[in-house]
Protein backbone atom coordinates (compact mmCIF):
# COMPACT_ATOMS: atom_id res chain seq x y z
CA UNK A 1 0.00 0.00 0.00
CA UNK A 2 2.92 2.19 1.24
CA UNK A 3 4.80 1.55 -2.66
CA UNK A 4 1.53 2.24 -4.11
CA UNK A 5 0.87 5.61 -2.34
CA UNK A 6 4.37 6.80 -3.78
CA UNK A 7 4.01 5.66 -7.04
CA UNK A 8 1.05 7.75 -7.01
CA UNK A 9 2.84 10.73 -5.73
CA UNK A 10 5.41 10.10 -8.23
CA UNK A 11 2.77 10.12 -11.27
CA UNK A 12 1.39 13.21 -9.97
CA UNK A 13 4.38 15.04 -9.93
CA UNK A 14 5.41 13.94 -13.26
CA UNK A 15 2.66 14.75 -14.89
CA UNK A 16 2.06 18.65 -12.91
CA UNK A 17 5.10 19.72 -15.58
CA UNK A 18 3.02 18.90 -18.57
CA UNK A 19 1.07 21.87 -17.94
CA UNK A 20 3.42 24.21 -16.91
CA UNK A 21 5.30 23.40 -20.08
CA UNK A 22 2.47 23.98 -22.50
CA UNK A 23 1.63 27.20 -20.44
CA UNK A 24 5.30 28.51 -21.15
CA UNK A 25 5.30 27.55 -24.80
CA UNK A 26 1.86 30.16 -25.40
CA UNK A 27 3.09 32.86 -22.84
CA UNK A 28 6.24 32.77 -25.51
CA UNK A 29 4.24 32.57 -28.20
CA UNK A 30 2.41 35.53 -27.13
CA UNK A 31 5.74 38.02 -26.70
CA UNK A 32 7.40 36.91 -29.69
CA UNK A 33 4.52 38.36 -31.47
CA UNK A 34 4.21 41.46 -29.66
CA UNK A 35 7.95 41.96 -30.26
CA UNK A 36 7.61 41.23 -34.02
CA UNK A 37 4.34 43.51 -34.38
CA UNK A 38 6.14 46.35 -32.46
CA UNK A 39 9.11 46.04 -34.93
CA UNK A 40 7.03 46.46 -37.66
CA UNK A 41 5.38 49.07 -36.34
CA UNK A 42 8.72 50.89 -35.58
CA UNK A 43 9.87 50.23 -39.33
CA UNK A 44 6.87 51.90 -40.56
CA UNK A 45 7.23 54.92 -38.83
CA UNK A 46 10.38 55.67 -39.27
CA UNK A 47 10.50 55.35 -43.25
CA UNK A 48 7.38 57.98 -42.84
CA UNK A 49 9.52 60.43 -40.81
CA UNK A 50 12.67 59.70 -43.27
CA UNK A 51 10.14 60.20 -46.78
CA UNK A 52 8.98 63.65 -44.58
CA UNK A 53 13.21 64.58 -44.29
CA UNK A 54 13.91 63.77 -48.00
CA UNK A 55 10.82 65.99 -48.99
CA UNK A 56 12.28 69.00 -46.77
CA UNK A 57 15.52 68.43 -47.89
CA UNK A 58 14.33 68.11 -51.87
CA UNK A 59 12.47 71.68 -51.14
CA UNK A 60 15.49 73.20 -49.84
CA UNK A 61 17.72 72.53 -52.55
CA UNK A 62 15.12 73.73 -55.42
CA UNK A 63 15.26 77.01 -53.36
CA UNK A 64 19.14 76.82 -53.28
CA UNK A 65 18.76 76.45 -57.17
CA UNK A 66 16.40 79.43 -57.35
CA UNK A 67 18.53 81.91 -55.21
CA UNK A 68 21.65 80.66 -57.93
CA UNK A 69 20.14 81.21 -61.22
CA UNK A 70 19.20 84.72 -59.33
CA UNK A 71 22.83 85.22 -58.80
CA UNK A 72 23.76 84.24 -61.83
CA UNK A 73 21.74 86.65 -63.58
CA UNK A 74 22.51 89.67 -61.74
CA UNK A 75 26.00 89.20 -62.15
CA UNK A 76 25.53 88.65 -65.88
CA UNK A 77 27.77 90.73 -67.71
CA UNK A 78 25.12 91.63 -70.37
CA UNK A 79 21.82 92.88 -68.98
CA UNK A 80 18.92 90.73 -70.00
CA UNK A 81 21.51 87.90 -71.24
CA UNK A 82 20.70 84.14 -71.54
CA UNK A 83 21.66 81.39 -68.96
CA UNK A 84 21.74 78.05 -70.26
CA UNK A 85 19.95 75.28 -67.99
CA UNK A 86 22.44 73.40 -65.39
CA UNK A 87 22.61 71.23 -62.51
CA UNK A 88 23.96 71.65 -59.08
CA UNK A 89 25.02 68.79 -56.78
CA UNK A 90 24.90 68.99 -53.05
CA UNK A 91 26.47 66.39 -51.30
CA UNK A 92 23.89 63.32 -52.87
CA UNK A 93 20.87 65.68 -53.41
CA UNK A 94 21.21 67.75 -56.94
CA UNK A 95 18.94 70.92 -58.47
CA UNK A 96 17.80 70.68 -62.03
CA UNK A 97 17.70 74.84 -62.94
CA UNK A 98 16.41 76.43 -66.31
CA UNK A 99 15.77 80.00 -67.47
CA UNK A 100 13.37 81.23 -69.87
CA UNK A 101 13.57 85.08 -70.51
CA UNK A 102 10.53 87.18 -72.19
CA UNK A 103 11.41 90.73 -73.02
CA UNK A 104 8.33 93.44 -71.17
CA UNK A 105 9.62 96.78 -72.30
CA UNK A 106 12.86 97.45 -71.12
CA UNK A 107 12.84 94.67 -69.01
CA UNK A 108 13.65 91.16 -69.00
CA UNK A 109 11.44 88.92 -67.15
CA UNK A 110 12.86 85.39 -65.96
CA UNK A 111 11.19 82.87 -64.91
CA UNK A 112 13.53 80.23 -63.32
CA UNK A 113 12.38 77.03 -62.53
CA UNK A 114 13.91 74.30 -60.11
CA UNK A 115 13.30 70.84 -59.94
CA UNK A 116 15.60 69.50 -56.32
CA UNK A 117 15.58 65.71 -55.92
CA UNK A 118 16.72 64.36 -52.54
CA UNK A 119 16.63 60.18 -52.89
CA UNK A 120 13.17 59.51 -53.98
CA UNK A 121 11.43 62.62 -53.47
CA UNK A 122 10.96 65.50 -55.88
CA UNK A 123 10.24 69.28 -55.42
CA UNK A 124 9.36 71.81 -58.13
CA UNK A 125 10.01 75.58 -57.36
CA UNK A 126 9.11 78.51 -60.25
CA UNK A 127 10.52 81.68 -59.40
CA UNK A 128 9.75 85.03 -61.48
CA UNK A 129 12.29 87.59 -61.52
CA UNK A 130 12.36 91.17 -63.05
CA UNK A 131 15.20 92.78 -64.07
CA UNK A 132 15.97 96.36 -65.09
CA UNK A 133 18.14 96.61 -67.95
CA UNK A 134 18.40 100.62 -67.56
CA UNK A 135 19.83 100.58 -63.76
CA UNK A 136 20.43 96.80 -63.44
CA UNK A 137 17.84 96.44 -60.84
CA UNK A 138 16.84 92.65 -59.91
CA UNK A 139 13.30 92.19 -58.36
CA UNK A 140 12.31 89.16 -57.35
CA UNK A 141 8.30 88.78 -58.49
CA UNK A 142 7.11 85.51 -57.50
CA UNK A 143 8.17 82.04 -55.94
CA UNK A 144 5.73 79.19 -56.19
CA UNK A 145 5.87 75.48 -55.45
CA UNK A 146 3.87 73.13 -58.42
CA UNK A 147 3.61 69.68 -58.47
CA UNK A 148 6.66 67.59 -60.78
CA UNK A 149 5.19 65.79 -63.75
Amino acid sequence: MIRHQRLQKMATILHSGQATLSFIILISGLILEIAVAGSFVTYFLSSAGLGERLSARALSVASSGIRDAEIRLVRNGTLCGDISAYTIDLNQDMADVSVSKSVVGENCEYTITSVGVAGTRQRKLVAVLLLNTTNGLAELRSISEQPVQ
